[in-house]
């Protein structure tokens, strides 16, 4: 740790497949090992915006960035822009950016450390943030860029495994292959399958029914807050008074009782509990629960009215720019980028490029699998089931 270059740039003797890999560790962070999957199992296909955007970043990094900064010989993304442009300005403006960029990526990273160490041992959010936090900064401190290197190749071999055991178990249940990329499109076809089934199904019509009374109950409450509220507070307390006379039972009294403590306080609350409810219930009328077709491409029909064809041509818009937003953002990070200073020559830094493309391909390649055959598993094990033949 008293040599800068070992402790920044681990004295740039990183191969190329360990800083692929530990690339891939860094990479694979919260919104990745834990939201990728969920992503997709709720947007379906407007979901591969994220892995199209977030892998071409690396292709500019690897074209346009790593090369170029293993060059300088720097130890910052702010010593390379002093080196280059001259002068402090260009210094300070690097640092304000990497500042920005990086609080703004390290406050999701920590409360991701937070759920996961919570949900692992036990503990409480607050501590399990504390946890991970010194554990990071132990190996950070004593090691610098080594220890941190090595940490993130063991750390990556543990991530892909405990993110392939699930998918590997799902598709060997579910059609007796253990390689789920290969039974995707298999899995894809029964889902769209299910899912014209269930729109059209007389049970799930009923319950989009209910939800929109629910919606319009709402609204006629929101016409006139002020009466709602009163008739609904005056409900409330009538119902535990006429309870309280006749001598009902005690749990009848605390449902009364927590019945009249949800009832808004004043117009304002009213208006905005009222108001969400409204559009959760309205979502929720919506075919599938509000969730677009899983093989959907874009929202809209191209070949439809003038609404349709501008829904479909916004929502393929708005796909692209998100690819070209998470481009450029991905090969903006700072942290990704130092990791290209660690290598011994320009040409080890584009091969760990490829590596980590490479690395981060394994668990991409299969989060759209494991999206298709978790969200089989539920349209086959729990939409429609009842309450006592629900899984525990």
């Amino acid at each position: 740790t008293t040599d800068a270059a070992e402790y920044y740039v681990a004295g740039r003797r990183v191969p190329a497949v360990y800083n692929g890999m530990a690339t891939g560790a860094d990479w694979m962070s919260a919104a990745s090992f834990i939201g990728m999957a969920g992503t997709l199992y709720l947007t379906g296909y407007s979901g591969l915006a994220f892995i199209m955007g977030w892998t071409g970043g690396y292709v500019l990094v690897a074209l346009f960035l790593a090369p170029y900064l293993r060059k300088f010989g720097q130890f910052t993304i702010p010593d390379f822009l002093g080196e280059r442009y001259g002068g402090n300005l260009p210094r300070f403006v690097g640092i304000l950016a990497a500042i920005l960029c990086s609080f703004t990526y390290v406050v999701a990273q920590i409360y991701g450390v937070g759920l996961i160490t919570a949900r692992l041992t036990g503990v409480q959010f607050e501590l399990g943030i504390f946890l991970g936090l010194a554990g990071i900064l132990v190996c950070s401190f004593l090691g610098g860029m080594r220890a941190v290197t090595w940490t993130q190749v063991a750390q990556y071999i543990i991530l892909i495994i405990a993110y392939l055991i699930p998918v590997v178990w799902l598709s060997v249940k579910q059609t007796g292959v253990p390689v789920p990329q290969l039974v995707y499109g298999y899995q894809m076809e029964k889902v769209t399958a299910i899912e014209e089934k269930l729109i059209k199904d007389p049970k799930e019509l009923e319950v989009r029914k209910v939800f929109a009374d629910q919606a319009t109950a709402l609204g006629a409450k929101l016409k006139d807050p002020k009466a709602a509220l009163a008739a609904d507070r005056a409900a409330a307390e009538k119902r535990v008074t006429d309870l309280k006379a006749s001598n009902a039972l005690a749990a009848e009294m605390t449902a009364a009782e927590r019945a009249l403590a949800a009832v808004p306080k004043d117009e304002a609350t009213a208006v905005r509990t009222w108001t969400a409810a409204k559009t959760a219930a309205e979502a929720r009328d919506k075919p599938l629960g509000g969730m677009p077709r899983h093989g959907a491409i874009f929202a809209g029909d191209p070949n439809g009215d003038a609404a349709a064809k501008n829904a479909f041509d916004t929502s393929r818009r708005n796909f692209l720019a998100l690819i070209f937003c998470l481009m450029v953002g991905t090969a903006a990070l700072p942290h990704i980028l130092m990791r290209y200073y660690t290598t011994p020559s320009v040409k080890e830094a584009r091969n760990s490029v490829t590596w980590s493309l490479f690395f981060i391909f394994l668990l991409y390649f299969t989060a759209p699998a494991l999206a298709v055959l978790v969200k089989y598993e539920i349209f086959n094990s729990v939409v429609g089931a009842s309450f006592d033949q629900l899984p525990q």
